[in-house]
Formats: C-alpha cells, sequence, structure tokens
C-alpha cells in the first residue's frame, strides 16, 4: 500500500468504532469579481449567453476568500475553490461544485465538498448539500444554507453568508 494511503486506510479501519458527530459552522466568503484582486474569472459561457435573460452557460471559476466575519479583513478561515454556472434557461439559479478549504484554524487541511443548485435570484435563503469532504470531514454530509450578505450592484462584488450543518465521524 502506498504510504500517503496508509492514514486513510487506518481511518478506514477504524470507522466501525468512530462515533458520529454534528458540527455547525458559520463564516463568509469574499465573492471579488472585479478589481486587480479579483477571486471569480469568467471560463466560458455558451451560445445563447448573450442573449439569455438568466445567462444560461455562462461559468466561473471561483477561489474566494472565507472569513470569520463579513468584513474583508476578518479572522481569515480558508478558500472557496470550484465551479458555478447558469444553469437554468428559466429562472437565474447557479450549478455550484465548490471545496471549502481550511488553511487556518482547528480545521486546518480538512475540506467540505458541495455540490448543487443555488437559486440565488429567486430565495432569499438556499439551501445546499453537502457531498463529501477531506480530513476531520471525511465522509461528510450535510445542508449549507447561504444568503446574500452584501452585493455591490456598480462592481458585482458581495459578502456571501454560509452555515453548514454537517454530519461526519470522530475517532
Amino acid at each position: 500500500m502506498a504510504e500517503s494511503l496508509k492514514p486513510v486506510h487506518e481511518w478506514f479501519e477504524k470507522l466501525d468504532h468512530a462515533k458520529e458527530i454534528r458540527t455547525k459552522l458559520h463564516f463568509y466568503y469574499q465573492d471579488t469579481l472585479t478589481g486587480d484582486k479579483g477571486t471569480i474569472w469568467k471560463v466560458t459561457e455558451s451560445d445563447i449567453t448573450s442573449t439569455s435573460p438568466t445567462s444560461f452557460g455562462l461559468t466561473y471559476m471561483v477561489d474566494n476568500l472565507l472569513t470569520a466575519g463579513p468584513e474583508p479583513d476578518s479572522q481569515v478561515m480558508g478558500r472557496a475553490q470550484g465551479t458555478a454556472g447558469f444553469a437554468d434557461l428559466h429562472n437565474t439559479a447557479l450549478q455550484m461544485a465548490v471545496n471549502f478549504v481550511f488553511t487556518e484554524g482547528k480545521y486546518k487541511g480538512s475540506n467540505i465538498s458541495v455540490l448543487g443548485r443555488n437559486p440565488v435570484a429567486k430565495e432569499t435563503y438556499r439551501e445546499l448539500p453537502i457531498v463529501g469532504g477531506t480530513g476531520v470531514f471525511r465522509m461528510a454530509r450535510g445542508a449549507v444554507i447561504t444568503s446574500t450578505y452584501s452585493f455591490d450592484k456598480a462592481t458585482s462584488n458581495g459578502v456571501i453568508e454560509f452555515t453548514f450543518y454537517i454530519t461526519h465521524y470522530s475517532m
């Protein structure tokens, strides 16, 4: 067995004795679409994006800063990295595949993976599924509630609030 797999294998072998626990996390991500420190970059669009009322097909790569508070200079927790694309012909909704990567604090080195539909224009509070994780959050599942904390129409920059309800295992 490869040495890099050994810690995961050992963890898996002890899983029968693991305790299922629940963790609630709350933080913000800084959505920066403009400026020299942009964290969202367009990677593609469809043939109909420019005429679509929902921006259908427009896809972005994101690498947003995760912070403990809504201010960009509040305590750094990590990064939100992945893709977001407009995937609904009739309503403005994103298909999101994002890893929340913890670079500081108690969960440093772990991540939570989220994959789902985010109806950004229709719902104040949106629910997305947690589909997995690594480190402390191996085999994570649960739900994320997200909402737009603030949005600047002039720059398209925003702050998005997240509350994670996670079920995972403790050894």
